[in-house]
């Protein structure tokens, strides 16, 4: 994803708050994230969330029609949409493997400040959980395309070879930054360390990742090398 600018997930389907609302608005998430943590999503009710709060069920509903809707907030929240936002308009004016490695690492750093929140979601979506699944799957979609529109913008440019699949590219992009990124949440465990997610190793890691990527998205058939997503 970007902050990328060297990514927003799904829009928040809750209401708009009027005065006062905003503050609501994060103590009812903050709860949110903190009760989904420690008891699920099918052992979090609105009853309960309300309860920890100190409001009725009403107001809850009144910000957040739905549970769907809380997760999605909560992206929001933390800076998914804004990052997704800024990939899908990235001009494509820097060196493609110089504009990889960007993204690579400004992913990372959402990770990074997010391990709490995508473990979560990550786990819910494991133990087969709709709303979970359905917002993980749109935000990957999203994610995706993003990745594919700045390809076309760098093959637009002749950066990328035109024999070049950008949509197989940006899926394996993508799954390739995913599964790197999974390996680690997976190697912290329920580990709360700042900082734990995007190490130093992480961080060069990466960024060979992300130039060894840009040169077989230049690579001509005939090279001697597959091509991404070929």
């Amino acid at each position: 994803m970007s902050r990328l600018r060297p990514s927003n997930p799904v829009r928040a389907t809750s209401r708009p708050s009027p005065r006062g609302g905003h503050r609501t608005r994060r103590r009812i998430l903050a709860a949110a994230l903190r009760l989904f943590s420690r008891d699920g999503f099918h052992g979090t009710s609105i009853r309960g969330l309300a309860r920890s709060v100190g409001l009725t069920e009403a107001a809850i509903y009144y910000h957040f029609p739905s549970k769907r809707a809380i997760v999605e907030a909560l992206y929001e929240q933390r800076g998914f949409m804004t990052a997704l936002d800024e990939l899908e308009h990235l001009p494509a004016e820097i060196p493609l493997r110089q504009q990889l490695a960007a993204n690579a690492i400004a992913s990372a750093q959402l990770w990074d400040e997010n391990a709490d929140l995508l473990r979560m979601v990550i786990v819910e979506v494991l133990r087969g959980d709709k709303a979970a699944r359905d917002v993980h799957q749109e935000l990957m979609e999203r994610w995706r395309r993003g990745i594919h529109e700045l390809l076309a913008r760098y093959q637009g440019r002749s950066e990328i070879d035109r024999s070049i699949d950008i949509v197989e590219a940006a899926n394996s992009w993508v799954n390739l930054m995913f599964g790197t990124f999974m390996d680690r949440l997976l190697d912290l465990g329920r580990s709360r360390r700042r900082s734990g997610f995007l190490t130093a190793e992480l961080r060069r890691h990466t960024e060979t990742v992300a130039q060894g990527f840009a040169r077989h998205l230049k690579r001509r058939p005939g090279d001697g090398e597959a091509t991404p997503g070929r």
